[in-house]
């Protein structure tokens, strides 16, 4: 892929081979097991989680990211931060936004 410029990470940072967002890119992971337990309505149960830090900080200066995911119909918002504690007012955020936007509230 370096040679068919395909990827320019390592070119541009003049490495020879592969650089640590390449590895990181390519990390794969077991699949978890099928869950029988399913939420019946929007909202009624969400996951959270937090990634991060990362070495190289994006284009805003986040090292860390915050997914939301919602177990009724798996959709999934993120946010960007500099900092953990970030978290904490996000999720407050999110709760409003899903009153407001969605007229439900977070169980």
């Amino acid at each position: 892929m370096l040679s068919k410029e395909l990827i320019s990470c390592c070119v541009e940072n003049k490495v020879d081979g592969p650089c640590d967002v390449c590895f990181h890119a390519k990390q794969t992971r077991t699949q978890f097991v099928t869950s029988e337990s399913h939420a019946k309505d929007l909202f009624d149960l969400i996951h959270c989680n937090i990634w991060g830090a990362y070495k190289v900080p994006s284009f805003c200066g986040a090292q860390y990211f915050l997914t939301i995911v919602d177990d009724a119909n798996r959709a999934v918002w993120v946010y960007l931060m500099k900092v953990k504690g970030e978290a904490s007012n996000l999720l407050k955020d999110f709760v409003v936004m899903v009153k407001s936007q969605y007229g439900k509230d977070v169980k």
